[in-house]
This record gives structure tokens, C-alpha cells and sequence, in this order.
């Protein structure tokens, strides 16, 4: 597994002519559903073959057309890293010391760039060869090593696989969400856990009763139109035989088999009321692929290989613990579908992207900031201010100083009379033009600004100068949401241990998803009587959600 070249001719030969083959043979007949391209495209590990290394040359030639323009922006001069033709660049292989941001930065687009290409090419040739039924594949939301936005653009349906840990952990939902945005579209789950990895020590692993179909019903809440569990039988030999399965290694059904079971019921009976139905956001955050590949090399420079995932997480669970449906818009997506847009890190910006941030500000968005933030340029080279110019100018502030902290001694500062706890980076901003929300306490930086807002055209720019604290962007986004106009799922108070999310019908019919993350009973307060399609249960008032259970209220009112 994984012992291919993804670029090497004979391979893309043979994956060619088996697709050209199988569409040729199959392609319009009653029974075939769609087209599934590969297993988990662009997993595959760095291949530094001499196949990739002319190829990777080749595509720098192509982007730089000489090698002094390519020696300019990559800023070779530091340590002396100036080539003399192209045949001199290196693939990144692994060194005494660290390659130069530029060059990692270029291999990690080439990378992805061959996987976005041969999923591309492959749906290509079925649809050349007559295959009219929708083509898909199964990302990994987690895997930075594609855009899985460009690699989208091939696909009809996009998919994925999701692992989400069993238990009273908040679930990973920014991986549903990414997939749905990937064609802001809802897609398919391809591996869904289910039974339990049958690994000692193991967190987050064994499903109590009721925690399969939670989570099937959270995966179709966030957007699933089809879920695909993995694996059917458990497996008695190879790398995978302890993982989790429908039924065991007998093959008998057992507990985990009836509750899917039940499952698939239930889903079969109410599906033709949500068949027409999505996730509708007026919020957003932007995941950036780019800002992976800068901030998670491993080099003590960048700081944590995983403060960007951590904090874009962090940040999405505040979101959806207000009780907001919210998508995650890639870099060249439509801001303007959202009234507020999260930018929890954007470290590469070139003046294009910038520009339509400032004009999704003029316009009327609310758009929120954060360090290490439009900071630097495609090359990962820092603009001389620190600040991309239009966007100071939008926000109203300099950030030429800063300060560090690690994650046992965090600065804290004030926010509408709330004190909060920052993190790791704190950028000490200059006002000039921008109004102060909050300031740092207890440093020697105390009173400078840690919270700044500017009103821009007609909309809002609001700057957070650190990692902050989970519980304050619960409070900052519920009152920029206010602000905006943008109206939760449900007015009801914040509670972990229940998650709401919501689909919709564009005759103004919505369904609502309240699923239990507790041992014991949860409440949740309704606004006004509705149907339970799931339970099938009228309810009024108060609503009581058994043990992981699942409610899907049904409600004519937009």
C-alpha cells in the first residue's frame, strides 16, 4: 500500500486505461449508482523519486520562467542557497537542518498540485468514456497534503472519512464542514466508525448504547446524504484487524449490527422529508490549506505544528456551541455568501485575496482577525510592516511589536468586563483609527490593546491580537452575530453536552438535530410545538433527550 509514484507515467498509464475500460463497460447501465475514483487520493506519503524531481523542476520553471526570478522570491541569498539553473533544485528530502519556507511552500503546492491533477485527469477519462452518473472519492478533511477545494472542482460528490471519538468529547464537526464546503454541497461519508478498535487504552472508542446512531444522525445533520460504515466484518488478520466493525470476526450480529440496523430503518422512513434538504450559514470559517502547509513543518520557528488546527478548532466549537451553523470557505470561495467570516490564521496573502476580504468588509460583513495573520506573502517572505497595507489600513492599527508566552503562563486581558485568558502570541497593536474593545492586564505590555475594532464602508473589522480562550469567542461571536443580524439554530442556552444543528428546505421547511453527548437526560426549551420525525413524537415546551440520544424536530417556520 502506498509503494506508487503518483506522477510515474506507466502508473498514470494503467489507472487511465482501467478507468477508460470499466466506463466503457459499465457506464449507463440501470444498476451502477456512480463512479468512486480511488481509496483516500493523495494520502500517499512525499515521493522524491527521480520522476518527481524533474517533474517538480519543471513546474518551477513554469512558475518562475528563470531561475533568478525564482532565486529572488524564494530570497535565496539567505545562506546562500542562489542555483544556477533549475536542474539544481532539490525535492525537500530530509536535512541536517531546515529547507527554506519558500522552497517547502512551493513543494507542498507541487504535491498538491499532481494529486489535484490525477483526480482530474481520472474522472476525466470516465466521463470521455460515457460515464454519466456522478463521480466521487474519499478525502481525508484532516490531511493537508491536497487542496481538497481545487481537487473538488473534478468531483460531482464530494466524500470523506470520519473517525469522531465516541463519548462526551465535543465531535470533530469542522471535518463535515469542510467537506460540505469543499462545493458547498452536502456529500458523502465513505468509513464511518461504528464498533469499537479493539485497542488497549484506547479514549474516545467504545460506542455506549445509542452513540452509533448519534453519530450517523450527527454526520447527516452536518450535511451527509450517504453514509457508508466501515468496516462490515471485522478483519482477523492484516494492519487493521482491530478495527472496529459492524459485526465481529463470527460474522454474527450483535449489538453494534442492531443498532445500525435501526438506524437505517428510521433514516429510510423520514429521508424522503430531508432528501431536499442542506445546511444553510450565514457565518463562516476560512480554512486555509496554504496557511497548513506554512505553519505545520515541524521547524521551532513557526512555532507548534499543530496551533493552527488546535486554534481553528477551538474557535469553530465556540461557533457551534452557540448554536450556529457555520461553514468553512477556502481562500477562493464566496465570502460574500456570509454576513461574518472567522479568519482564526492566515499567514500567506497575496494582494488579490486581500482585496476581496476588504470589499466583503465594505460591503457589510463583520470580518475577524488574528496574529500571524496576512503576515506574509505567497512566498512566505514578511511584508516589511508586518501587515499587508490594505489590510492596516482596514483595521486601523500597527502591529509592528509583539510578545510571546508558552501555554502555562498565558497573559490575560479584559472584554466587556470579562477577563479572558490569551495564548502563545500577542500582538501589541497601535491604534490609529480603530477603537479598543479590550486590553491586556497583568504585563508589561498592560493596557495596550488586545481586542480593536474599525468601522470600514459598511461593514466591520474586528482584530484579536492572540489566541484566546475558548469561552471568549462564545461571547465575542454571539454579540457579533447580534450585531449582523445572524440568528442562532435555537435561543437556548449554551450546553456541551447537546449539539444542535439544522437542515433546510428552500420552501422554508427546517429540521432541527439535538444530539446528546451525556450519560443522563438533557432538556432543551422549544420555542414553539414541534414533530420529532425521528422518535416520531409531538412535543411542546420542554424536550428531553434520552442518554446519546437523538431528536430531528421538524418546524414550518424560517
Amino acid at each position: 500500500r502506498y509503494s506508487f509514484c503518483i506522477n510515474q507515467p506507466a502508473y498514470r498509464e494503467k489507472v487511465l486505461a482501467l478507468a477508460a475500460e470499466l466506463a466503457g463497460h459499465y457506464a449507463g447501465k440501470d444498476f451502477i449508482l456512480g463512479w468512486h475514483l480511488d481509496n483516500e487520493y493523495g494520502d500517499e506519503p512525499d515521493c522524491h523519486c527521480p520522476v518527481c524531481r524533474d517533474r517538480f523542476q519543471s513546474w518551477l520553471r513554469a512558475r518562475y520562467g528563470s531561475i533568478e526570478r525564482l532565486n529572488h522570491a524564494w530570497g535565496n541569498v539567505f545562506w546562500s542557497l542562489e542555483y544556477s539553473h533549475f536542474g539544481q533544485v532539490p525535492t525537500p528530502r530530509a536535512s541536517k537542518t531546515s529547507h527554506s519556507p519558500a522552497h517547502l511552500m512551493n513543494w507542498r503546492r507541487f504535491r498538491s498540485d499532481c494529486n489535484v491533477e490525477m483526480i482530474a485527469l481520472h474522472a476525466g477519462m470516465l466521463r470521455k468514456r460515457g460515464a454519466m452518473e456522478p463521480i466521487t472519492t474519499n478525502f481525508q478533511t484532516w490531511n493537508h497534503r491536497t487542496d481538497y477545494y481545487e481537487a473538488a472542482k473534478a468531483l460531482d460528490v464530494c466524500g470523506t472519512n470520519y473517525y469522531a471519538p465516541y463519548g462526551k468529547a465535543w465531535p470533530l464537526e469542522y471535518a463535515l464542514a469542510n467537506v460540505r464546503s469543499y462545493k458547498k454541497k452536502n456529500f458523502a461519508v465513505y468509513e464511518l466508525r461504528n464498533g469499537p478498535h479493539a485497542i488497549p487504552g484506547a479514549a474516545g472508542n467504545t460506542p455506549a448504547p445509542g452513540e452509533v446512531m448519534r453519530l450517523t444522525m450527527h454526520a447527516v445533520g452536518h450535511g451527509a446524504d450517504g453514509i457508508y460504515y466501515f468496516r462490515w466484518r471485522a478483519c482477523p488478520f492484516g494492519c487493521e484487524q482491530s478495527h472496529g466493525a459492524i459485526t465481529d470476526y463470527d460474522g454474527r450480529p450483535k449489538r453494534i449490527y442492531a443498532e445500525v440496523s435501526e438506524t437505517g430503518k428510521r433514516l429510510k422512513r423520514i429521508w424522503p422529508l430531508l432528501k431536499e434538504t442542506r445546511v444553510e450559514s450565514r457565518i463562516a470559517t476560512l480554512f486555509d490549506i496554504p496557511t497548513a502547509w506554512v505553519e505545520e513543518t515541524g521547524w521551532s520557528f513557526h512555532g507548534p505544528a499543530a496551533l493552527y488546527m488546535e486554534h481553528y478548532a477551538k474557535v469553530r466549537r465556540a461557533i457551534r456551541k452557540r448554536h450556529f451553523n457555520c461553514d468553512a470557505v477556502g481562500r477562493n470561495g464566496d465570502f460574500n455568501a456570509y454576513k461574518v467570516l472567522v479568519v482564526s490564521q492566515l499567514s500567506p496573502v497575496d494582494d488579490e485575496l486581500v482585496g476581496r476580504l476588504v470589499r466583503f468588509v465594505s460591503d457589510g460583513g463583520t470580518l475577524v482577525w488574528h496574529p500571524a495573520s496576512g503576515i506574509k506573502n505567497m512566498e512566505t517572505a514578511i511584508y516589511a510592516d508586518r501587515l499587508h497595507p490594505a489590510l492596516r489600513d482596514m483595521f486601523g492599527i500597527d502591529v509592528r511589536e509583539f510578545a510571546t508566552s508558552d501555554a502555562r503562563e498565558p497573559v490575560s486581558f479584559v472584554f466587556r468586563g470579562e477577563t479572558y485568558c490569551g495564548g502563545l502570541f500577542y500582538d501589541l497593536p497601535a491604534l490609529q483609527g480603530a477603537d479598543a474593545l479590550g486590553q491586556y492586564v497583568g504585563a508589561w505590555f498592560e493596557r495596550t490593546p488586545a481586542i480593536t475594532s474599525r468601522k470600514h464602508g459598511k461593514g466591520r473589522a474586528v482584530y484579536v491580537a492572540t489566541f484566546a480562550e475558548e469561552k471568549f469567542y462564545c461571547a465575542l461571536i454571539e454579540g457579533l452575530c447580534a450585531e449582523s443580524g445572524v440568528k442562532p439554530i435555537l435561543d437556548a442556552p449554551e450546553n456541551e453536552a447537546v449539539e444542535i444543528v439544522e437542515r433546510s428546505a428552500e420552501d422554508g421547511r427546517r429540521f432541527i438535530f439535538l444530539l446528546s453527548y451525556s450519560d443522563k437526560e438533557e432538556f432543551v426549551d422549544l420555542p414553539s410545538p414541534m414533530e420529532d420525525i425521528w422518535n416520531a413524537e409531538s412535543i411542546k415546551g420542554r424536550c428531553r433527550i434520552k442518554p446519546h440520544g437523538v431528536r430531528v424536530l421538524s418546524s414550518a417556520v424560517k
